[in-house]
């Protein structure tokens, strides 16, 4: 008689339990009834509530984006200071489930891991949503990822200056395209646990002289997600994360090389420097030696104010270079108490998992691979890895005047790198969906729609149900 079934009453036993207590007062049971049913609805409306939103929440990316304050990286939702420990990927291939088995056996190995460095994804990674799953789990995992800003089939940078056409910086900047790869990148790794895209990795050993097109690289790719984050078709308009953008440079020539690198990729602007100077850095062989190296390193950096972070984006010896009593594998004793002796680093990439014979620390790329002696020194050290000091933004940043020659080499003005067109990719619809201020996915927006109708549709009931009850009941 009140529009529910005896079955649908029976679904809101502790709704109904509520209602009856609320009018055990009224003289009318039929009233108590009534109103009684009411309430269950109400009740099933709050479940319903908590049950969607529930599932709206499980779809958030639980990490809060990396941004670059000063000299070092701070969570932008808990506004601490970030400290990087990571390891390099193996390439596993096009599967992206064994993707995820490897992320996951690197976290049971070390849950202290929270980044890891990715070289070569999956091609459907830039082609659709098949490496979302991936990110998913590394941000359930609490895990941070770099990822390439080249590629290998397409969006490459030369090696060799017979590559550009003609033999310039500008040249080398469109001989493989690599400017409409980095939007792709932006386009298909837009997540909060994104840390940064690596716009280049040891170029500077053999193209030193091109290393302009490096900031024209970068000025080009801030750009583009500035023109995500304005534009009025960007689906991304006001909401277009700047993710950071990494340099990963070679260690060649030690810090008479690396120091005037760092200092002309971090100079002039910030919308045409890098935000991260990445290091790949093989220097701790023996460990008194190593610490000095470490230690000279930690100096300079610190002392140089750099408007920007500084990882060491590779870490480790080769293992053909140490002591013969290492007996092939490195100690990994620069991990103990890394961040309390070296202030100015803001963390490392091990290197690696599997893809170089000289520095491997599995038998394999893949995740039941057998892990060696060198890849359990490695997560073993990662338990002493000891306190992560906390400091807050300084504003003394400098950027540095740009250096007109490296190592004797002289490097031209990036002012004469253009942009150049990438068709449709560079344009503002094929910006990225964007995530909304809690880092919502689009579906989870989806489920708070879905959530708030079904409020409103179940409130609706409840109302009729009282509605079409208490004018009978009075005439009774």
């Amino acid at each position: 008689s009140h529009g529910l079934s005896k079955g649908s009453r029976r679904s809101y036993p502790l709704g109904r339990c509520v209602g009856l207590r609320l009018v055990a007062g009224l003289q009318s049971q039929a009233l108590a009834v009534a109103v009684a049913d009411a309430v269950a609805v109400a009740v099933a409306v709050a479940a319903t509530l908590s049950l969607t939103l529930a599932a709206a929440l499980a779809k958030r990316m639980e990490v809060g984006a990396i941004e670059i304050r000063g000299q070092h990286l701070y969570d932008s939702v808990t506004k601490k200071q970030f400290h990087a420990k990571g390891i390099g990927m193996p390439n596993v291939g096009e599967d992206v489930q064994e993707w995820i088995k490897v992320l996951q056996r690197i976290h049971e190995l070390s849950p202290e891991v929270n980044m890891v460095r990715i070289y070569v994804p999956p091609t459907c990674a830039f082609e659709g949503l098949c490496f979302k799953p991936f990110m998913k789990e590394a941000d359930k995992l609490g895990i941070y990822v770099l990822v390439p800003g080249t590629g290998t089939q397409w969006g490459w940078l030369p090696g060799t200056a017979s590559a550009c056409k003609p033999e310039t910086p500008e040249g080398c900047y469109k001989a493989g395209g690599v400017l409409g790869f980095g939007q792709k990148v932006v386009q298909h790794f837009n997540y909060p646990n994104t840390l940064a895209i690596i716009i280049g990795n040891e170029f500077d050993m053999q193209m030193l002289k091109f290393i302009p097109l490096l900031k024209a690289y970068a000025r080009d790719l801030k750009a583009y997600m500035e023109m995500c984050d304005t534009d009025k078709d960007s689906p991304t308009r006001g909401q277009m994360r700047k993710i950071p953008l990494m340099y990963a440079s070679s260690d060649d020539r030690g810090d008479a090389g690396v120091r005037p690198k760092a200092e002309y990729l971090f100079c002039d602007s910030r919308n045409s420097s890098v935000d991260i100077f990445g290091l790949n850095v093989e220097r701790w062989c023996e460990d008194k030696t190593g610490r000095g190296e470490y230690n000279k390193i930690n100096k300079w950096v610190g002392d140089g104010k750099y408007p920007g972070a500084f990882l060491f984006s590779e870490m480790g010896c080769t293992q053909t270079g140490l002591p013969t009593s290492y007996n092939k594998s490195r100690t990994w004793n620069q991990v103990q108490d890394f961040f309390t002796n070296f202030p100015a680093m803001d963390g490392f990439v091990a290197y690696t998992y599997y893809g170089n014979k000289d520095f491997n620390m599995f038998s394999s790329e893949e995740s039941d691979a057998q892990i060696n002696q060198d890849g359990k020194n490695f997560f073993e050290r990662l338990n002493h890895t000891g306190e992560e000091p906390q400091s807050e933004p300084t504003e003394d940043a400098v950027a540095p005047e740009c250096p007109e020659t490296i190592l004797g080499i002289e490097i031209g003005s990036y002012h004469d790198v253009k942009a150049y067109t990438t068709g449709p990719t560079g344009w503002a619809p094929s910006c990225p969906k964007p995530y909304d201020s809690k880092n919502l996915t689009s579906e989870s927006v989806a489920d708070a729609e879905i959530l708030q109708f079904e409020q409103r549709s179940l409130g609706r009931r409840a109302s009729e149900i009282l509605a079409q009850e208490l004018p009978l009941l009075r005439l009774r």
